[in-house]
């Protein structure tokens, strides 16, 4: 028995030791994320994220082509945000970032939009339905009167 309680103490320190190295990983990452979030706008950082920061380089994950590009031509103001940031700001003294790196990242799953249903004005479902009547009998007039109806 004493054999499996000093195996199960043994694997237990060993698992708080990753669990605490983890935790501290966790930590600089979430530090890392609220950086960048502080000096980029608000389109900018909902759609990208801070991935390390590794020798002053900053590397940034953007969801899209589009918001690549807008931090690679702003990177110059970025920068210097961060860097003011970085002087300004006890909590982020130790991120010292030299450059900004950008890769693009596609979300796996996007944001489905339902599209918005239209619906026709009560002029426009007058004029169908005078079309319709002009049309006399037929497969179109009554199309038209069943588009005029669901307005």
């Amino acid at each position: 028995m004493q054999k499996i309680n000093a195996l199960l103490n043994r694997n237990k320190r060993d698992s708080d030791n990753q669990f605490n190295r983890l935790v501290t990983q966790a930590d600089a990452h979430l530090n890392l994320q609220q950086f960048w979030q502080a000096i980029a706008p608000a389109a900018i950082s909902q759609s990208s994220f801070a991935s390390s920061l590794n020798n002053g380089l900053l590397t940034i994950f953007a969801h899209n082509s589009g918001v690549a590009t807008k931090i690679k031509l702003s990177n110059a103001s970025l920068l210097t945000q961060l860097q003011n940031l970085q002087k300004e700001d006890p909590i982020y003294r130790q991120c010292k970032v030299t450059g900004i790196k950008v890769k693009v990242q596609v979300k796996s799953q996007q944001k489905h939009v339902t599209p918005e249903r239209r619906t026709l004005s009560s002029g426009a479902a007058t004029s169908l339905r005078k079309l319709a009547k002009d049309l006399g009998d037929s497969t179109l007039a009554d199309k038209l009167n069943r588009l005029a109806d669901n307005a």
